[in-house]
């Protein structure tokens, strides 16, 4: 028996470049446990040409940063029979990123975790299936059942998304801009824009955001200066809209995509999904499917669901600083 862990990675072609899928998950975001060894399989032919290597800076040597060489070791090209990339995780490792040293944005986030503390417990998609049908107390028997409990499971993702519950798809991207053009088409797996900078000469510079009303009323929409203002037409195919329109074409937009989560697409899969959110998948699931299965439980089932989505719902918030300054002028002295 391998005394190791292995993933399996290819690489698939997207709306917005090429990605590297670990286990047939888009950038999987890992957990890695500190003494414990995995091997990542790059011998699929779509890896030619993207070799996977690990950084502690996210995308690697694209953004500054150097090969993580420790307890790294690896055989063969990528895309080739027989090829991997190895690493054993020492005591007190960094958290790592994954990248491709020919390409950017390709890559995602390595957690590494004590090796005392830390339990690979992971649910794939009959998991969670198995255990929303025994709590509307019912059985998986056929194909039909799983059909129709990744049916229900997809259109929940899609009303998580729609409540905002998904800030881990959050996405930074980026695009080159061409001077006098000031409408840009994104990937159409694009959600919400959570904020944006252009890029110039090394320095950021924030841009506000802009409603539907105010951009029509821009009366001169050629204007070329810097951008300091955006608009996300959120269409089938969003774009994404820029005034003052670019005045050269070496600025570079960055910006924060809030992005679909991935469907559920076979009972073998795993979602890529935080651990934190397990209960309120199976509450949701099993709610879901007491719609149609078992509608005496739905009630008790909603709010089990509820009371699960707020805790997510509040874990998954934003934290930043909060101070409070006085207003000196506001007390009497003498």
């Amino acid at each position: 028996m391998a005394n190791y862990t292995e993933f399996s990675v290819s690489v698939k072609s997207t709306s917005d470049g090429n990605r590297y899928y670990i286990n047939n998950v888009r950038q999987k975001q890992l957990a890695l446990t500190e003494g414990s060894v995995y091997r990542f399989d790059l011998s699929d032919s779509t890896v030619s040409g993207h070799p996977l290597r690990f950084s502690e800076t996210s995308d690697g040597t694209h953004n500054s940063g150097s090969n993580y060489v420790t307890g790294v070791t690896s055989d063969g090209d990528a895309g080739s029979s027989g090829a991997y990339v190895q690493i054993t995780v020492a005591d007190n490792a960094p958290n790592l990123f994954y990248y491709c040293t020919n390409h950017s944005g390709m890559g995602s986030s390595v957690e590494t975790i004590g090796g005392s503390s830390f339990s690979q417990f992971a649910l794939n998609v009959a998991d969670y299936i198995e255990e929303a049908f025994e709590r509307c107390g019912l059985e998986v028997r056929t194909g039909y059942d799983l059909k129709t409990a990744k049916r229900s499971l997809n259109l929940m993702l899609a009303e998580w998304s729609n409540r905002g519950l998904n800030q881990w798809t959050i996405k930074e991207r980026s695009l080159s801009l061409t001077e006098g053009t000031g409408i840009y088409s994104i990937a159409p797996d694009t959600i919400d824009i959570l904020s944006v900078v252009v890029r110039r000469d090394g320095t950021d510079f924030s841009l506000e955001r802009l409603s539907r009303d105010e951009y029509l009323n821009i009366p001169s929409k050629t204007q070329q200066s810097r951008p300091n203002q955006f608009f996300l037409d959120r269409q089938i195919s969003p774009e994404l809209k820029l005034w003052p329109v670019p005045e050269n074409s070496t600025d570079v937009i960055y910006y924060n995509a809030l992005t679909r989560m991935d469907d559920a697409s076979s009972q073998d899969g795993s979602l890529d999904i935080p651990f934190r959110f397990y209960p309120c998948l199976a509450a949701g699931l099993a709610y879901y499917l007491s719609l149609k299965r078992a509608p005496n439980l739905t009630q008790m089932l909603k709010a089990v669901y509820e009371e699960e989505f707020e805790r997510a719902m509040t874990e998954d918030r934003d934290r930043a600083s909060f101070n409070v300054v006085p207003k000196y002028e506001y007390y009497r002295t003498g």
